[in-house]
């Protein structure tokens, strides 16, 4: 299922360029799609069968840029410290 998904991203992103006459694709992924996208693009560039057979030039030859907004690249620290204090009183949480 996860390689359907990615192979689907693949293809969006081929046709964009295709349709609009070559230009590459600027990705703007967010949260946990930061963290997928990046998995993606080690994917695409992997050897089938165990990736998307893009060959090592494929984010290059298809992306302009990534601008990731608001990527959990530190974990979420305050996520822990959120459940068991005021701020989380609004919500049902685990007390």
């Amino acid at each position: 299922m996860r390689d359907q998904t990615l192979s689907r991203i693949k293809s969006n992103i081929e046709l964009m360029v295709a349709t609009n006459g070559g230009n590459k694709a600027v990705i703007i992924p967010h949260s946990m799609g930061v963290l997928y996208f990046l998995h993606f693009m080690k994917w695409v560039e992997a050897p089938a069968p165990t990736g998307g057979g893009g060959g090592p030039d494929w984010c290059s030859t298809y992306i302009k840029a990534v601008v990731n907004i608001g990527g959990p690249f530190l974990g979420v620290p305050k996520a822990i410290a959120g459940l068991f204090s005021a701020e989380a009183r609004d919500i049902a949480v685990a007390r």
